[in-house]
């Protein structure tokens, strides 16, 4: 329920808190008092537009904040605030708008949290319904009659069945749509994809092939150089006379001697002997360097490198990539040339399962319209019966079921209500009606009837009072009663019948604070909603006020 309700600097109001509860709460107070001002600051609340000139004369800024308080926050309004990021795990709601003049920055806040301003919409619809002249009248909006249809008891379970079901055939259709869009594609694209495919494919393309060519082609680029630097090598090797392994044998035995004498040169008597063995090594490397260094000096096999390097380099450059991305292309095009030989046959499958999930679909679509129907005949009885009591003289209430040339996302056929207000006149669809009053009283009716069920916790009515008085009046009177049972009603009313049912009367007035005009709101107890049921009745006198004491009484 909407616990409190605080609204600052807007148009003649500038500071007013109201705290509410449970069951049925009234506004009462003279035409032109401000109670649309506190129409327009819980729309405000639920998501509706906001303009500057709304901001009190003098006031930099709006402000209205409204609390709401759930034993339970409901499944809905949860998700979508904990996918906003919203922390309500203490199942309270505080909503605040701020409101700035021209240039201004506006503001939403749930819970402390800057939200967009569709979220509040959406978070609105879900813990209002409001009921009057001015929009947000869910009745209105043509997916409501869907909503309402399938939200009976008789109705809801099978309603899930077709959901599913008809997600399947969604998916099902979604993928062969898919399958066929790209088969399309591939097809336009066949001889560019078999011309692609040829040219890497024919090349044979292996991973590191690269950097194995330019390898080999560095080695046999550079044979003369290799075959001179041997030469130099060997040459220093055996030099004449002293060849550096006499040399190196003359050192070591010298080292042996001086080893005998002094156990620290034996490192270097291992050194020297290592290096004998590494330079032996190195002179047989030079000998059989010379004859393969020589044999591998084929000009043949240079121009057959340097022409496969430069197809590679051509493919690089045209498609963009390196030579595993090639080959790696390489594959994909073969799998898309692939797909296209299977693609018939995976069309096939398909088609089937589509086939399949359509038919589940169907079934599940009989089976929802059987129940909508059968259901929507009592409701129909009902709202009809609560219609006669609210100022609709023999009318007629109609559940409309037109079939769909295919199955929807709700069902196999759109639904419309259908009213006929008076005797004689056509059912017409309710969209159609122009009394906001009358939308109002058949929201009533709706209401009365689903309230059992209904998942939205408040309920707001503005004019619902328009054009009725006498045992029409007593009978709204009743059913609003009727609803605060199950829901928190709020209701701004003209009639003594009404506000005299209340469990909470709030009068709005206007009085003078200095040079200014502003709006108060109080809550009236004891002798001061005495004194406003008999100005309603049209008089203060004591016949009016004894008159007051008595409906008071009544509704006791």
């Amino acid at each position: 329920m909407i616990s409190e309700l605080s609204v600052k600097n807007l148009a003649l109001i500038e500071d007013i808190h109201v705290e509410f509860d449970k069951g049925l709460s009234i506004f009462t107070g003279e035409t032109g008092a401000g109670k649309s001002i506190l129409i327009e600051a819980i729309g405000l609340l639920l998501g509706d537009r906001a303009d500057a000139d709304m901001v009190r004369s003098g006031a930099d800024e709006a402000d209205v904040t409204g609390v709401f308080a759930f034993a339970k926050v409901p499944a809905a309004l949860k998700r979508l605030l904990d996918d906003a990021g919203v922390d309500c795990a203490e199942g309270q709601i505080v909503v605040r708008r701020r409101i700035a003049r021209a240039g201004g920055r506006n503001r939403v806040l749930i819970n402390q949290t800057h939200l967009p301003l569709g979220v509040l919409k959406q978070a609105g619809d879900l813990l209002i319904d409001f009921h009057s002249q001015h929009e947000h009248q869910s009745l209105l909006v043509p997916e409501t009659a869907c909503v309402i249809v399938d939200a009976l008891p008789q109705v809801s379970s099978v309603r899930r069945d077709y959901d599913a079901a008809y997600q399947r055939f969604v998916s099902a259709q979604e993928a062969l749509d898919k399958h066929l869009r790209d088969a399309a594609a591939l097809s336009e694209r066949r001889e560019f994809l078999e011309f692609q495919h040829n040219e890497l494919s024919a090349l044979g393309l292996a991973p590191g092939e690269e950097e194995d060519l330019e390898r080999e082609l560095l080695l046999l680029s550079t044979t003369a150089d290799r075959l001179r630097s041997i030469a130099d090598i060997a040459a220093a090797l055996g030099d004449g006379d002293a060849a550096i392994n006499d040399r190196l044998g003359a050192v070591r035995k010298r080292l042996e001697t001086l080893a005998k004498l002094d156990d620290s040169v034996s490192p270097w008597l291992t050194d020297v002997e290592g290096a004998a063995r590494v330079l032996a090594e190195l002179e047989t490397f030079c000998g059989s360097y010379g004859d393969v260094g020589l044999s591998s000096a084929d000009p043949n096999r240079i121009e057959e490198i340097n022409s496969r390097l430069a197809k590679i380099q051509r493919l690089k450059k045209k498609h963009a990539c390196t030579l595993a991305q090639l080959i790696d292309k390489a594959a994909d095009l073969k799998r898309s040339l692939d797909a296209l030989g299977n693609s018939a046959s995976d069309r096939k499958e398909l088609e089937k399962a589509r086939d399949v999930a359509r038919t589940g679909c169907l079934d599940k679509g009989k089976d929802l319209t059987r129940v909508r129907a059968k259901a929507t005949r009592a409701f129909d009885a009902q709202i009809s019966a609560h219609m006669a009591t609210l100022g609709f003289d023999r009318g007629v209430w109609k559940t409309d079921f037109r079939a769909l040339e295919q199955p929807g996302p709700s069902g196999m056929e759109s639904i419309e209500f259908l009213v006929q207000t008076n005797p004689g006149e056509p059912l017409l669809p309710l969209i159609k009606i122009a009394s906001g009053g009358e939308i109002a009283r058949l929201m009533l009716a709706i209401k009365s009837v689903v309230a059992a069920h209904d998942h939205i916790p408040i309920l707001i009515f503005d004019e619902v009072d328009s054009g009725i008085g006498g045992v029409l009046a007593n009978e709204v009177a009743a059913a609003l009663r009727g609803l605060s049972t199950s829901h928190q009603v709020i209701c701004i009313t003209h009639l003594h019948q009404i506000a005299s049912t209340a469990d909470h009367h709030f009068h709005v007035y206007k009085e003078s604070a200095g040079a200014r005009t502003v709006t108060r709101v109080e809550e009236l107890t004891g002798d001061r909603r005495v004194a406003e049921i008999a100005r309603m009745l049209g008089g203060e006198s004591e016949i009016a006020r004894k008159h007051a004491r008595e409906l008071l009484k009544g509704a006791r």
